[in-house]
């Protein structure tokens, strides 16, 4: 089964170590709120703010999750020291779309995918699905990889932090748009599929791809 989708918006973020200017202070003005939220937390609430989503069906993805807290229970454990309750709070995979939900009152459906290197893919084919029931949704993906002692792992050219999100509209409208590269040098794999689409993207006409669920 297949199903075309319009992009209406659509946003990239990235950075080799770190994101600056994530605009978190004027995006999240609760204090308390703020100082929670994880990296990835960070990047999606700024992506859902370029992009104009605010409330609505969310379909987020990461391969790694917040490896970031992650990290930081097992260093604890290994140091046999207290496990820091934001890190504990913060270590599944569904945190990023979670805080958005909190600090923007969205009561709507939150699917979370993490698919290994296809997941920006299979975070689509899911969105496809969504789309089935409702008009539009949100679909994000995020990679925060910048945890302490990470360059002594890494053995990939990829930014250390990367997110990519589009609201999408389901369309009878013929596909304009093919991706039939998924290539991309310096862009983790998970995210591959969502970055060679958002390279097709163009601001002056529509943006419509087909899915295949």
């Amino acid at each position: 089964m297949k199903i075309n989708v319009e992009i209406v918006s659509y946003s990239l973020i990235n950075d080799a170590v770190k994101i600056e200017n994530l605009n978190e202070k004027e995006l999240v003005p609760k204090m308390m709120i703020r100082r929670r939220l994880s990296r990835s937390s960070k990047i999606f609430i700024y992506l859902a703010s370029e992009t104009g989503f605010k409330t609505g069906n969310v379909v987020y993805g990461s391969a790694y999750g917040e490896l970031i807290d992650s990290v930081s229970i097992l260093e604890s454990i290994n140091n046999k020291t207290i496990v820091s309750p934001s890190s504990f709070q913060n270590s599944v995979y569904n945190t990023a779309a979670s805080y958005h939900s909190i600090i923007s009152g969205n009561k709507s459906e939150i699917s979370t995918i993490s698919s290994g290197d296809n997941t920006s893919h299979t975070i689509m084919k899911e969105a496809g699905l969504v789309l089935q029931r409702v008009d539009e949704v949100f679909v994000c993906s995020i990679e925060a990889m910048n945890f302490k002692g990470v360059e002594k792992i890494n053995r990939c050219d990829n930014d250390l932090e990367y997110g990519i999100a589009f609201v999408l509209r389901k369309t009878n409208d013929k596909a304009t748009l093919v991706v039939d590269s998924i290539s991309e040098l310096g862009v983790p794999k998970s995210l591959e599929w969502m970055k060679s689409l958002y390279d097709l993207c163009r601001k002056d006409k529509r943006n419509i791809v087909e899915i295949e669920l």
